[in-house]
């Protein structure tokens, strides 16, 4: 299973001056917009699978992992919404699992990381369909890059 090819990349986005004539910039590097489409019910429909789906993309499986926050949210009777976040990486979903259907996103120090996480919650969830849009966020047109 591979992670399928971006459905739209969105448009580079301008530094803006502030008042005080300075560029600002956020701290994120990539964003990545994402629905999951048909994924298995049980897989998407409980806090806890989603949750540790979310670990297991955002740690590699690393022991040393150890600054992982994580919060859920049950909807009953099924459906999930939650957060996982190691201080670099954030990972949030929202699942509706009668749909199969999961919106997500994934913000990443660069873009290589955002796909290895992608990636990583593809082989995890199992969707039958992926779509990503992607976000650069406060990087420089030199920072940017070929895509």
């Amino acid at each position: 299973m591979r992670v399928a090819d971006t459905v739209c990349a969105m448009e580079r986005f301008e530094l803006i001056p502030t008042q005080q004539g300075a560029l600002k910039r956020c701290i994120w590097g990539f964003h990545l917009v994402v629905e999951f489409w048909n994924s298995p019910f049980d897989g998407i429909a409980e806090a806890e699978k989603v949750k540790s789906a979310l670990i297991f993309a955002l740690t590699n499986n690393n022991s040393e992992d150890g600054n992982i926050r994580a919060v859920s949210y049950q909807f009953k009777p099924f459906g999930v919404s939650a957060q996982v976040n190691d201080g670099k990486s954030h990972i949030y979903i929202h699942t509706w699992p009668e749909n199969g259907y999961s919106a997500i996103d994934i913000l990443a120090e660069d873009r290589g990381r955002a796909y290895e996480i992608l990636f990583r919650l593809q082989m995890a969830l199992k969707p039958e369909k992926v779509c990503v849009a992607e976000v650069p966020r406060g990087i420089t047109n030199s920072d940017w890059g070929e895509t």
